[in-house]
């Protein structure tokens, strides 16, 4: 049997979208990288281990808990890290003033949050083991490549409006903290319905074909039975993901108080 760190699967699809984001953000910011570049090279290496590592191959085989934590990492952690290292001057600066100027965050907002909601439903999510893979057998089918595009897609309209690089077109303080902290709430309800939901109802996890020999070691080295990994699974949509939103909201609100305090500092300067 072999070890579980080489399975590291690159096929022509993911390999072309990954290679394509890279190119187009250097062709954005002229072939020069910056110190801001670091956050977007850090995201498309974490989208890098969310679809091509080993967690991946648990994921797509063994665990819906390895399957939900790639899901987390891409939508809250990737893509957020890839609006942070778009620099306020570059080659689409225009366009993405447009939309930026859009003060409509509910639309980015419901994106966001919809399209984690979206790819969790049952009949969803179990059809997208079902389909044959795109090419050689090792590749993953089109329905889960186009989770993972729709995913990140969907992380990058969600923290546009908190971290854009127009600083000016930014969310609010407050209304910044109403944002993450309702996307906090409905994330959580979701964690908490696969947590309780009915041992099967993901039944692709429950019937697993153990292609590749490592269901007993998960089993019974790993203790991980199919119940306490949908369990974890659900946890992992509940209490990380609520961390993520609420650290980011205290963030927002610091830096709230502080633009606040600033305010009656120099208001009281000028009175004076």
């Amino acid at each position: 049997m072999r070890s579980l760190f080489s399975y590291w699967q690159f096929d022509i699809p993911t390999a072309t979208f990954i290679v394509g984001l890279c190119l187009l953000y250097l062709y954005a910011i002229h072939f020069k990288i910056k110190k801001q570049s670091l956050y977007f090279f850090s995201g498309i290496f974490l989208l890098i281990l969310c679809v091509n590592s080993p967690l991946h191959f648990l994921g797509e085989n063994y665990l819906f808990s390895a399957h939900m934590l790639s899901h987390v990492l891409i939508i809250l952690v990737a893509a957020p890290l890839m609006v942070a290292g778009v620099p306020a001057e570059n080659k689409f600066k225009k366009t993405l003033l447009s939309f930026s100027k859009i003060r409509k965050p509910f639309i980015c907002w419901f994106v966001g949050v919809g399209i984690m909601w979206l790819w969790h439903i049952p009949y969803i999510f179990n059809h997208l083991f079902a389909m044959p893979a795109m090419g050689s057998s090792h590749s993953m089918n089109l329905l889960m490549f186009l989770e993972i595009v729709s995913l990140l897609v969907a992380g990058i309209i969600f923290s546009w409006p908190v971290i854009n690089p127009f600083k000016e077109y930014r969310i609010p303080g407050i209304a910044g903290v109403l944002y993450l902290s309702t996307a906090c709430i409905f994330c959580s309800i979701l964690g908490l319905l696969i947590t309780f939901a009915p041992l099967g109802t993901y039944f692709h996890y429950q019937n697993l074909m153990d292609g590749y020999g490592y269901l007993q070691m998960i089993r019974n080295d790993w203790k991980l039975s199919a119940a306490v990994d949908q369990q974890l699974a659900g946890l992992i949509m509940w209490v990380p993901c609520c961390l993520i939103y609420l650290t980011a909201s205290m963030i927002l609100l610091i830096k709230w108080f502080e633009e606040k305090q600033s305010e009656k500092n120099i208001i009281g300067t000028i009175i004076q």
